[in-house]
């Protein structure tokens, strides 16, 4: 029998983390982003099982005794992982996302996406753009982060990554692999995403799955 309090525990210390590392990057993207969650913070998922490849144990043994991978580590086994593509010549999942918040979410919300992202080693997300304006904060692993035609630039944990409306941006990891809190405000339809090809000088493959192609 489930233990629907455990769970419960876990989802309030989730929000309770999510709220504290958004106000932290004092923006007023992460301002609003937390005022979004305290918000719903007594709201709960209708909790299920969810199949998934997703294996953040690498990820995750990194961040002793964190509350926040305290409770993803309990609530791994309900957490919806949303696979938008591989990236990599490999038949595995290598970037992934769970939407905690939004319209998609586990928890129902029609002016916030939030959720968390998972990017394996070795992957490459390659030019993106969508009218949402993007706040992600790194939790763990050090990514190469390019925006628009800048330069890559490696981010470390606890700094954030701010993406306006339609900027061009793209990550690509190395041998560690990246875990990020991210927010989506504004304009929070899928309508507006777009991607890229990989280029061919970085020799990767590129393939995205049928279902995100019609999106």
């Amino acid at each position: 029998m489930l233990d629907f309090s455990s769970l419960d525990q876990a989802w309030a210390s989730l929000l309770d983390q999510f709220a504290r590392r958004f106000d932290a990057t004092e923006t007023s993207h992460g301002r609003e982003t937390a005022r979004f969650i305290r918000a719903n913070a007594s709201a709960r998922p209708a909790w299920k099982l969810h199949a998934h490849d997703v294996v953040l144990s690498a990820t995750l043994a990194t961040l002793e005794r964190d509350p926040l991978a305290e409770a993803l580590e309990r609530l791994s086994p309900f957490l919806a992982w949303r696979t938008r593509g591989v990236f990599t010549d490999s038949d595995h999942t290598n970037r992934a996302y769970v939407e905690f918040m939004g319209p998609d979410g586990m928890l129902h919300h029609d002016e916030i996406r939030l959720g968390i992202y998972w990017h394996d080693r070795h992957t490459f997300y390659p030019r993106h753009r969508h009218e949402a304006v993007e706040l992600y904060h790194i939790v763990s692993g050090h990514a190469q982060w390019q925006h628009v035609n800048d330069e890559w630039v490696s981010r470390p944990p606890n700094s954030f990554v701010l993406h306006q409306a339609n900027e061009d941006h793209a990550t690509k990891t190395d041998n560690q692999p990246l875990l990020a809190l991210w927010s989506w405000l504004g304009d929070i339809s899928f309508a507006s995403y777009s991607m890229d090809e990989a280029p061919v000088g970085l020799g990767l493959g590129f393939r995205d799955f049928e279902s995100n192609l019609s999106r």
